[in-house]
């Protein structure tokens, strides 16, 4: 009789164990069915914003080319116009070491040199 009893209780816990389980499962499938009701609703949305991103993502690439290339060609503008004005200082350089050299050289510039020199002894 105890054995019965025991039984008829175990029995018993399973039976409740077993609807609790199918109760969860039951809350569950309702869950997954409003959440798949809702994916179903929001999918075209979905693919819209992936396809705009993707639009989105392609021009920023575009952009990005574009930009790179116009900051090469502005470095290399820069660098050319840097070049040729040390290209045009190392002429005028040049031109003037000459024009100076030849100035020293002439009467006026022999005289001024003497005067500065006399000048210069005199301070």
């Amino acid at each position: 009789m105890l054995y019965t009893f025991l039984i008829t209780i175990v029995f018993i816990a399973e039976i409740i164990i077993t609807v609790t389980i199918l109760r969860a499962l039951l809350k569950l499938d309702r869950i997954l069915v409003s959440a798949d009701s809702l994916l179903n609703e929001a999918k075209p949305s979905i693919t819209d914003i992936s396809n705009l991103g993707h639009k989105i993502s392609e021009q920023l690439i575009e952009f990005a080319e574009d930009f790179r290339e116009k900051i090469k060609k502005k470095n290399e503008d820069t660098a050319l116009m840097v070049l040729n004005k040390a290209l045009a200082a190392l002429l005028l350089w040049k031109i003037n070491t000459k024009a100076i050299k030849k100035f020293r050289r002439s009467k006026v510039g022999k005289t001024l040199a003497k005067g500065l020199n006399l000048l210069a002894n005199m301070v």
